[in-house]
């Protein structure tokens, strides 16, 4: 496996940032898919790698694995700091193709994350739909409204989501993966096969729940998977699997 770690300069952001990526080059199976892997609230670029056995899953099915570094941005364009909707979305896979001659093929390039990164992976997902073959969410925000107006929100995390969406803590219909996934639906565009899972133990459950009831009653392809387990390593660590076996065709 090579792990390569790239500090480069970023137009977008004004600043120094970094990518990791993975591949299976040295494995003998055909490295011909990406994934771009997006981490959560409170981690890194590195995080994926360090607590979870994702090479494993690289090497086995031969997927280029590309993890970026978006710090607490909820991957938005902020409204008082940096675009990193507009990074992830649009410069990072110009960069990873430049650097890495990444195949530019939708059918075999895929969007997963963590938490806020589960957030960030489906709203990237149901904003350019013919980019990515599917998208998955672990633990992921998936009713972004309800989470900024959580009354248990810590006094300094209410300030970080101020920066991010605004003093007001109000979300545009681009940042609402209800409305994305509406406006997918009335324009008859493309569905990308979608897979959301939660720890029944979660904080975010209840959203996950209510997100899956809605997706369910849509022409998405859509599954759902929850278990025992709460917002931790543990539980992503074990449905890093459910992700893979999705993304590729397996049978759990």
């Amino acid at each position: 496996m090579a792990h390569i770690t790239i500090d480069t300069g970023s137009p977008t952001l004004r600043m120094t940032t970094s990518i990791h990526m993975i591949s299976p080059v040295d494995t003998g199976v055909p490295t011909n898919s990406t994934l771009y892997l997006l981490h959560g609230a409170g981690d890194n670029a590195s995080t994926w790698q360090r607590l979870t056995t994702v090479e494993l899953y690289a090497a086995k099915y031969g997927c280029t694995v590309i993890m970026p570094e978006v710090n607490r941005s909820y991957y938005t364009d902020m409204e008082y700091g940096l675009d990193y909707f507009y990074y992830v979305t649009q410069e990072l896979p110009e960069i990873c193709g430049r650097l890495f001659r990444l195949k530019d093929d939708p059918q075999k390039t895929f969007v997963a994350g963590l938490s806020m990164g589960g957030y960030g992976a489906m709203k990237a997902a149901l904003t350019y739909p013919g980019r990515f073959a599917k998208a998955v969410s672990l633990s992921g925000v998936t009713d972004i409204l309800k989470r900024l107006r959580d009354p248990n929100m810590e006094q300094g995390m209410a300030k970080e989501m101020q920066a991010v969406f605004g003093t007001e803590l109000t979300i545009k219909p681009e940042q609402d993966l209800y409305a994305l996934a509406a406006k997918l639906i009335e324009e008859g565009g493309e569905l990308p096969p979608v897979l959301c899972c939660c720890g029944t133990e979660d904080p975010f459950i209840g959203m996950n729940r209510e997100f899956a009831a809605y997706m369910q009653n849509t022409p998405f392809d859509f599954k759902y998977v929850e278990g025992p387990g709460t917002h931790d390593w543990l539980f992503w660590e074990e449905h890093l699997k459910t992700a893979f076996d999705f993304l590729f065709n397996e049978k759990n």
